[in-house]
């Protein structure tokens, strides 16, 4: 198992020079540094900040990854708040559009996860019949699925718990979604956060081992993990399944630097009991 971090959306910089503004390729770059050196194997960002990029930005991570000086393994937060897939014909083009433009962008710099978590924009529009936006949903996640098997990549269906969003709200949900689809190249995500809000078993994890691809992990309150219990049955669940994939840590921070580290420590002596 390997253990991940996102990078967060405020400053990770140290004393002094956070204020300093970063750019996009510098938050990334400067991120999954300071990744490694907190002791984590990997890093996790948003899509928004690699779309962000600049084409010759873009270039130069190409030409880090290809050097082995860049590696960053997945991507959340996929679709923007403005894209929402119960849309018209025309909202259906745009959204498949920047599909295809970021599973592009994404692949070519070497991230293999992108993660369908996007609570806004999956959302269900009151009064709007279930049956028909299922249809919709099913055919934006056949279209990832297309562009997922184009380009290398895979993608993570992630449950949300109620309060974010009106479909998909636990891990038994995105695996039933998973298995009706069958699609090569879309899989399931846990995260730890969202089943402790539902109060999902520890059990899930066990029943679909099978395609369970990539986790996140946080206490029950959204801080760094070792804070609570579920967290930790969370954590040897996936030991005793022989889960070999990648726990991300995605959580609120304070200090980041201390408390990534804690985290980071807790996760490596769990792991190694």
């Amino acid at each position: 198992m390997k253990i991940s971090c996102c990078i967060p959306g405020g400053s990770f910089m140290p004393q002094g020079e956070q204020e300093v503004p970063m750019s996009s390729y510098d938050r990334l770059t400067e991120g999954c540094r300071v990744m490694r050196e907190l002791g984590y194997d990997a890093a996790e960002a948003t899509v928004g900040l690699i779309m962000a990029l600049s084409e010759d930005e873009v270039t130069a991570l190409q030409n880090a990854y290809k050097a082995g000086e860049f590696s960053l393994d997945a991507c959340n937060s996929f679709i923007p708040g403005h894209l929402p897939i119960i849309t018209d014909e025309e909202g259906t083009q745009k959204l498949y559009a920047f599909v295809e433009d970021a599973i592009a962008r994404m692949s070519s710099i070497g991230i293999r996860y992108v993660v369908f978590g996007s609570g806004a924009v999956r959302r269900i529009p009151e009064g709007y019949d279930r049956d028909a936006a299922q249809e919709k949903i099913d055919a934006f996640i056949r279209q990832v699925d297309a562009c997922c098997e184009k380009y290398g990549m895979t993608c993570v269906i992630e449950p949300l718990n109620k309060a974010e969003t009106n479909w998909c709200n636990s891990v038994a949900e995105g695996a039933a979604v998973v298995r009706r689809l069958n699609l090569k190249n879309v899989r399931l995500l846990a995260d730890g956060y969202h089943m402790s809000k539902e109060g999902e078993p520890y059990s899930v994890l066990v029943e679909n081992r099978d395609i369970l691809t990539h986790c996140h992990i946080a206490s029950a309150d959204r801080k760094i993990p070792g804070t609570t219990d579920y967290e930790a049955g969370f954590l040897e669940t996936l030991k005793n399944i022989g889960y070999d994939g990648i726990v991300t840590v995605e959580c609120g921070f304070g200090d980041f630097r201390k408390e990534a580290k804690i985290a980071a420590e807790w996760l490596r002596e769990k792991l190694a009991k």
